[in-house]
Formats: C-alpha cells, sequence, structure tokens
C-alpha cells in the first residue's frame, strides 16, 4: 500500500540493512493491538512499555486497508525493528471484515520478513480474530501462495472438542477467543473447560495452543453494541488458568482496545476521534495492570504452575491493583440513551484486585475501604494473593497493606463511586498499589 512503497523507495538509496531476524523463546506472551489512526510517537511508546512489562509481541488486529491502517502498521514496524520486538497479524475476520484469506497474503507478504515480524518455532506467525468459516482448502491455498507459515487463528464462536483438528489440518493451532464468562453463565467465574479441550485437541494433533488473559468486556457505542461480560474476578483467574494450563503462548486481550474497556496498555486520544469510545473511557486509565504484568509474565515463561512465586518486581514488600465499577449496579442513569448495557444483571458491587508479597513477609494484611466503610481484610500470603470484596458504596474506594503497625502500601481511586449518572459507565477503576 502506499506507504509501504514509499518507504521501499526510501530505502534503497539508504546504504544500512535491517538487522537479523529476532529469535523468539518458547513461551511468548502477545498483547491483541488494535489498528486504528496512531501516531508515530505513541506506536514508538506503545513498543517501549510492552517491552519493558516482558511482553514479546502485538498481535496487530487489521480488518481494513486504508491509508490510516496502512499509515500506522508501517510506524510499527519501523519502531518494532529499531527497538527488536515482536509484531505479527491478526487479520479480523468478523462479519463485516475480511472473509478470506487471499484477501491479505500479499499484504503480509509485504511484511514477512521484516526483521521484527514474530517468528514462533522458526516459522513467521498469522492469527485472526474470527474466521470460523474459513475452509481448509481456503488455508492450504494461503500458506501455498505464502509460503512455510504458522496460522493459529483465534476463534469465538467455533466448538472445541477432542477431534477439532480432523478437519482443520490446514491449521497449526487455535486461540480461544473466550476469556470471560458466558453471559448465561450469570455471576459464575470464568470456566477452563474450553481451553482444556482445545489444548489436548492441540496435543493430540501435534498443534499450538494459546490461551487468552483479559479483565472484562464493556461496550457501549449504539443499540447493537451495548453489553457487559462479567470482570468482577476475571482476570486473577485467568492468571491461574493460564499458570496452572501452561499453554505453548499467551495472549493478553488486550492492549489498546478502547471499545470493548480490556485495554490493559495505553489508549490514545488520535483514533477516538469523533467516537463515543471517548466518554465512557476518559479518566479510566488502566495502566495500574502494569504493576503485576511483569510478575505474571515471568511465572509464565518459566513454567510455574501456580502464582507463589510471583512476588514484588518493584523492591517493595507488596504491589498489585485492585479494580471496580465507579457506578453502582442499581445506580440510576436513565439520561443515557443507551440505558443499561446488556447482561447487567451479571455485575456485583465489588472490590477485586491482586497483591504481590515479597518473600519472608508472612504478617502482611490488606484493608479494603469504600467510602466511609471498612468492606474487609485480607490475610495476605507471600506470592500471588487474589481477593473480592462485597459491599462497594458511593464514595472513593482505597486498599492498604499494613505489616503490623506500619503501612507498606496503599492506593486510592481518583473517581468516585456513585449511585447515579448521566451515562451508565461499568468501565472498570483500575488503581495501583502502592499509588
Amino acid at each position: 500500500m502506499h506507504a509501504s512503497i514509499a518507504l521501499i523507495g526510501v530505502l534503497a538509496g539508504l546504504t544500512w540493512s535491517w538487522p537479523t531476524k529476532r529469535q523468539d523463546g518458547d513461551k511468548p506472551v502477545y498483547a491483541h493491538y488494535m489498528i486504528g489512526e496512531i501516531f508515530d510517537e505513541h506506536t514508538r511508546q506503545d513498543i517501549e512499555d510492552a517491552k519493558s512489562l516482558g511482553i514479546d509481541a502485538f498481535a496487530l488486529n487489521f480488518n481494513k486497508f486504508a491509508y490510516w491502517s496502512n499509515d500506522t502498521v508501517e510506524r510499527l514496524f519501523k519502531n518494532a525493528d529499531e527497538l527488536d520486538f515482536g509484531l505479527f497479524f491478526s487479520f479480523d475476520m468478523a462479519p463485516g471484515y475480511f472473509t478470506d484469506p487471499a484477501q491479505y497474503a500479499s499484504y503480509f507478504q509485504q511484511y514477512a520478513e521484516r526483521p521484527s515480524y514474530h517468528r514462533f518455532k522458526g516459522k513467521p506467525l498469522v492469527s485472526t480474530f474470527g474466521g470460523e468459516a474459513v475452509s481448509n482448502d481456503q488455508w492450504s491455498s494461503f500458506k501455498q501462495t505464502v509460503g512455510d507459515v504458522l496460522v493459529v487463528p483465534g476463534f469465538y464462536e467455533a466448538t472445541p472438542s477432542p477431534t477439532f483438528f480432523s478437519e482443520r489440518t490446514s491449521l497449526d493451532g487455535v486461540f480461544n477467543w473466550n476469556s470471560w464468562p458466558f453471559p448465561e453463565d450469570g455471576k459464575a467465574a470464568v470456566s477452563s473447560k474450553d481451553d482444556e479441550t482445545y489444548m489436548a485437541a492441540a496435543r493430540a494433533a501435534d498443534k499450538f495452543f494459546m490461551l487468552g488473559v483479559s479483565p472484562l468486556q464493556f461496550k457501549h457505542m449504539d443499540e447493537g453494541n451495548n453489553w457487559y461480560r462479567r470482570g468482577e474476578d476475571n482476570l486473577e483467574r485467568r492468571i491461574e488458568q493460564a499458570l496452572e494450563l501452561q499453554s505453548d503462548m499467551i495472549e493478553l486481550q488486550t492492549w489498546n482496545d478502547a471499545g470493548e474497556s480490556h485495554y490493559m496498555g495505553n489508549i490514545w486520544d488520535e483514533p477516538m476521534t469523533n467516537s463515543p469510545i471517548k466518554d465512557y473511557v476518559d479518566g479510566y486509565d488502566h495502566k495500574a495492570y502494569y504493576q503485576i504484568l511483569p510478575a505474571f509474565i515471568q511465572a509464565f515463561k518459566r513454567g510455574d504452575k501456580d502464582g507463589k512465586d510471583m512476588v514484588p518486581t518493584n523492591d517493595k514488600p507488596v504491589q498489585g491493583a485492585f479494580w471496580h465499577h465507579t457506578l453502582l449496579v442499581d445506580a440510576e442513569c436513565s439520561a443515557d440513551p443507551l440505558g443499561k448495557p446488556g447482561h447487567v444483571d451479571n455485575m456485583e458491587d465489588v472490590v477485586s484486585g491482586i497483591i504481590l508479597v515479597a518473600k519472608g513477609k508472612n504478617n502482611i494484611v490488606a484493608v479494603v475501604k469504600s467510602g466511609d466503610k471498612e468492606l474487609g481484610k485480607i490475610d495476605l500470603v507471600e506470592g500471588y494473593n487474589k481477593f473480592k470484596v462485597e459491599g462497594l458504596t458511593t464514595g472513593k474506594v482505597q486498599v492498604e497493606t499494613w505489616d503490623g503497625e506500619t503501612m507498606v502500601g496503599r492506593g486510592e481511586g481518583s473517581l468516585e463511586v456513585t449511585d447515579s449518572g448521566k451515562l451508565c459507565n461499568y468501565n472498570f477503576q483500575v488503581v495501583a498499589i502502592p499509588s
């Protein structure tokens, strides 16, 4: 596309060459990255931040050929080449976007040989969002066109089974996109049953399995995009499941999908111009997740089956984050023309979080407060601790950690919880400990 052609012309006149292709590890951790109009300095900041957390590559959700998408992709690859970071495509095959891998084969080929294009087991990785209707023959044809690649699509409508790959021999693996409880499950915690079925099928067929890790889903854009999938105790359970199952790779969902509120990294103003998304993400920074991601990523890469060795990376006694809605479940928000999201009845007025405790610290207690109420105390152990405390009420939320009479960490949300609002906003406030 035009940005790539222009770059080729510039490179032809230079004497330097791209560095050697990156060598990626056996336990990679990725983050799903939505392609919008994102400025060069922001793509670079995203890469620097992700790399500092231990993330190996961004899975670039690409859904259309346009000047803004092509330009952003080129910016990302330029910066990734320079910063020694991985990128690979996750082509969007949800309804309304791509329908056949042949549509993006030549575009993929433009980038497959870039030094920053991520390789797993020595082969370029290609993923998708959706694409369940793509036939085995279509994937086979795609591979014949582009060469020796690994195709690991992200499916959200497929039915996992022990023989999942018997009629999908052209696939090299599968990514289970469903990292949240299904709405019909009610107030249940997320299950790993589908992950286990997919992974067993992959092992039996000598394929790969990718597991997703995500906080919540909240989308509030229009009548057709107004829903909620539980996050009250989701991220902490997915972390536990990821460690226990030890899949071949992990994908964080997501780095920057502001529209569905499960962003764990930076979100920038430019892709949200004239979008209703901005209304429910302004002031809702989620980068406090950075407090727990490095320890989790390190534990996964070590092959740890639990979180007992997930300790602070900040050289302090504790490190963590907590999260909660800032609008009560039964709040009045009738001025919002969209109304409350679908499946609001699956929400809870709770404060959830994760606290990591340093080795040798055996007497630390967390105290959770909401407004003028103390909601509860949690005795913490070395390593990984998760909590969910009921009773969220109006006012600010804070979590204190005490070692005897000494406070060793505290976080307080800047946004107050309310029982009414002009917008039915059920995004999470995410707060670092210590702040």
